[in-house]
């Protein structure tokens, strides 16, 4: 009776394995997926191109009291934009879009400068100071694509 009981319970526990096995597949493709880079850079300002498991997004949110007013361009304002933390290796696909806090003026159109690997600024378009800019809020949304391998 005991060989009996402890076939049965072995059996039992082998048997449940093929049940098993379609839901342990379906987990490890669904990692494998998640791993996988969809971003793929078309062109890059310095024309360079790696390969596709290198290409990085990068993003964020200036603070919204950080604008200076520009020696550069008599009468706007800029921000510097730090992307040191991101990695590249050269320089980034950068977008950005201005946002003023709740309630205040908007920001008007913006344009990007001096874009580097680890750095870039955006400037006012129109002429605006950096204290209007600061008082208003203005934070400037950003997102930089490139890439952080050979």
């Amino acid at each position: 009776k005991q060989w009996y009981q402890r076939r049965v319970a072995i059996t039992a526990g082998v048997s449940f394995l093929p049940m098993l096995l379609p839901l342990i597949t379906a987990l490890l493709l669904l990692a494998d997926v998640s791993v996988q880079n969809e971003l793929k850079i078309i062109s890059t300002p310095d024309r360079t191109s790696r390969p596709d498991p290198c290409a990085l997004t990068c993003a964020g949110v200036t603070a919204g009291r950080d604008w200076v007013n520009s020696a550069l361009y008599h009468g706007r304002s800029y921000v510097k934009i730090n992307t040191l933390e991101c990695g590249f290796l050269s320089k980034p696909v950068v977008t950005t879009m201005g946002e003023p806090t709740e309630g205040a003026e908007p920001t008007g159109n913006l344009f990007l400068s001096s874009l580097y690997g680890d750095q870039f600024y955006v400037y006012t378009q129109d002429e605006v100071s950096a204290e209007h800019a600061n008082y208003n809020g203005w934070r400037v949304h950003w997102s930089a694509f490139g890439y952080n391998c050979e």
